[in-house]
């Protein structure tokens, strides 16, 4: 925990600037206040179809995205990477990705056709968090392996003496936090996110079979999220706009949770920095995915147990 603690006193000391954190927090303040006023992500951005969904989404994140950029120009006086192409298009398509895996437009008029409707929740549930394989890891792979070799780290999949122990450490940190939050009705509400929903019965199979796949699933979304935000959102990125691409990715790790209980949603704010700032000096993703998919399996197993 100590080397976690030098890595934020570190980052605080160099990147803080109190007027560019004071607006980034206000606006996250106020974006936070018209989702969960309006239910704006579940209510409205969540019930657009099709292509438009994609377009919502892409627009959704932009918005989080370059509005701390701008407050980066503003505020730090720092404008350099607004001129780089690589900068756009590496900002452009990882917002595309992401608004790609949030919207799957494609996926449940598929799922529909193909499978028997007990089959649906749960073939729904699971591929929904494989496809960000294809949405998320491969693509942004594929971008490495064809402009961005010369990076070794491989946008954090190739850590260098990578420490495990902190990261478990802080699981034991969270637990007790997990287990108080398990009895409060919003996170049970929540959680599991998988109940079970007559497919193991319709295939004549174990519900642990059904659970397992869907938690496996699960684990595997975690992993590109970690990628996609500790690994493109900072790493890829710290070359075009330094120790800024942490506040920025943190706002759209913020809006991704906009659809979860608001507690959830704010404290990815602070989970968010803190795993950017792991990512951004360690060059790793692997503490992220050890922090991420833990205290993910620990909310759905205490959610389980109640």
């Amino acid at each position: 925990m100590k080397k976690i603690w030098r890595y934020l006193t570190n980052h605080v000391q160099h990147d803080f600037e109190w007027k560019h954190y004071l607006f980034v927090a206000i606006f996250l303040s106020v974006c936070l206040f018209a989702n969960y006023t309006f239910d704006f992500e579940d209510s409205i951005l969540d019930n657009i179809t099709g292509i438009n969904k994609l377009i919502a989404y892409f627009a959704f994140f932009a918005l989080a995205y370059y509005t701390v950029l701008i407050s980066v120009s503003i505020f730090k006086k720092e404008k350099s990477f607004w001129i780089s192409k690589k900068f756009h298009i590496k900002s452009i398509l990882v917002l595309f990705v992401l608004a790609l895996d949030k919207s799957a437009p494609f996926l449940k008029p598929l799922i529909t056709q193909m499978f028997a409707p007990e089959l649906y929740i749960w073939i729904y549930k699971v591929t929904v968090n494989l496809i960000s394989v294809f949405t998320i890891i491969i693509p942004l792979l594929l971008y490495y392996f064809l402009y961005d070799r010369r990076e070794k780290h491989i946008y954090g999949l190739r850590p260098q003496h990578f420490d495990t122990r902190p990261y478990f450490t802080m699981l034991g940190i969270m637990l007790p936090l997990i287990i108080a939050a398990s009895f409060l009705p919003s996170f049970l509400k929540q959680y599991p996110m998988y109940r079970g929903a007559g497919a193991a019965d319709y295939l004549g199979i174990s519900e642990w079979i059904t659970v397992c796949s869907y938690e496996l699933a699960y684990a595997v979304d975690f992993v590109s999220v970690e990628f996609v935000f500790r690994g493109f959102l900072v790493i890829a990125l710290l070359s075009h706009t330094g120790r800024n691409a942490i506040l920025a990715m943190a706002a759209v790790y913020c809006f991704l949770h906009f659809g979860k209980p608001a507690g959830e949603a704010i404290s990815s704010i602070f989970g968010g920095y803190i795993l950017g700032v792991i990512a951004y000096e360690t060059k790793s993703i692997w503490g992220g995915i050890i922090v991420h998919v833990g205290i993910a399996w620990l909310m759905e197993g205490m959610a389980a147990l109640h």
